[in-house]
C-alpha cells in the first residue's frame, strides 16, 4: 500500500520560509513529494536502525536523515513511489556512513579525544559527512581503526585539492550578496571549493541566479535534514 501524504519529520518538498510565510511559486517548482510504501518505509527504518550507531547518530536522527534522504532523492530523479527496491537503489549510491548506505556498519573506528576536538571546528551542518569521509580514507588509505588529527589531516588534504581545482576554474558563477559572502569566509579553506559548487547547484535548482541568505539557508537545511551533500548532482565529490 502506499502513502500519498507528505512522510512525517521529513523536510518538505518546496522550501519553506523561516518566518513561516508560504514560499513563492518562483522557488517552489514541486508541489507534492513522492508516495511512501509500506515495504520501502520498512526497508528505510530497518537501515536506520541498524546503522545509526555506525552514523554516529541517535537512532531518531538516523531514521529521520534516511526517509529525508530518500525523499530528495526520489524528488531530483521524479521518482513518485519510494519502495523497497527504490531503498536498495540509493543505498548502493549514498556513501559509507549515511544510515541508508550498504557500506556504513561493515568498518569500526575509534576517534581520539584530539580528532573529536578537531571535529568540532568543522562547521555542523558538514560535521557528520565529514565524519563519513574521514572514516572511508582512512580505511581506503590504510592508515588503521583509529581516528587521530593525521588521519583527518589525510582527508583534508585530498579535499583541498579538489577545493582549490574548483577555485582556480573560476569559482562562483553566479552572483553572491555580501552577507552570503561573509558566511561564505567562515568555511574552512579545504572545503569552500565544494561548498561554493553545491550552494549553487541549490541555488539554480531554485531558479535563482544570486546566491543570498535565504538560498545559503535552505541548502543548509537540506543537508542537514538529509546527510547527502551531493544531492545526486553536486558538491562535495
Amino acid at each position: 500500500m502506499a502513502h500519498s501524504e507528505h512522510s512525517p519529520g521529513l523536510p518538505e518538498p518546496c522550501p519553506v520560509s523561516r518566518d513561516g510565510s508560504e514560499p513563492s511559486p518562483d522557488r517552489c517548482p514541486v508541489s507534492q513529494g513522492p508516495r511512501w510504501t509500506d515495504d520501502g518505509l520498512a526497508a528505510a527504518t530497518s537501515a536506520a536502525e541498524a546503522h545509526a550507531a555506525a552514523s554516529h547518530l541517535a537512532t531518531g536522527r538516523a531514521e529521520a536523515m534516511a526517509r529525508a534522504a530518500a525523499d530528495q532523492r526520489a524528488i531530483g530523479r521524479g521518482t513518485e513511489e519510494i519502495d523497497r527496491r527504490f531503498i536498495a537503489l540509493i543505498g548502493g549510491k549514498l556513501g559509507y556512513g549515511h544510515p541508508l548506505s550498504g557500506r556504513t556498519g561493515t568498518l569500526k573506528f575509534t576517534w581520539t579525544p584530539e580528532a573529536e576536538e578537531r571535529l568540532r571546528e568543522v562547521p555542523e551542518f558538514c560535521r557528520e559527512l565529514t565524519r563519513w569521509r574521514v572514516e572511508w580514507t582512512a580505511h581506503r588509505l590504510g592508515l588503521g581503526s583509529v581516528i587521530t588529527p593525521a588521519a583527518m589531516e589525510a582527508k583534508y588534504e585530498l579535499w583541498g585539492e579538489v577545493s582549490h581545482r574548483i577555485e582556480a576554474r573560476g569559482g562562483k558563477k553566479l552572483g553572491w550578496t555580501s552577507s552570503a559572502l561573509s558566511r561564505l569566509d567562515r568555511i574552512p579553506e579545504f572545503v569552500r571549493g565544494q561548498v561554493i559548487d553545491a550552494v549553487e547547484g541549490a541555488a539554480r535548482r531554485l531558479g535563482q541566479d544570486t546566491v543570498d541568505d535565504a538560498v545559503l539557508d535552505d541548502a543548509i537545511d537540506r543537508w542537514k535534514a538529509t546527510g547527502d551533500f551531493h544531492e545526486g548532482r553536486f558538491g562535495f565529490r
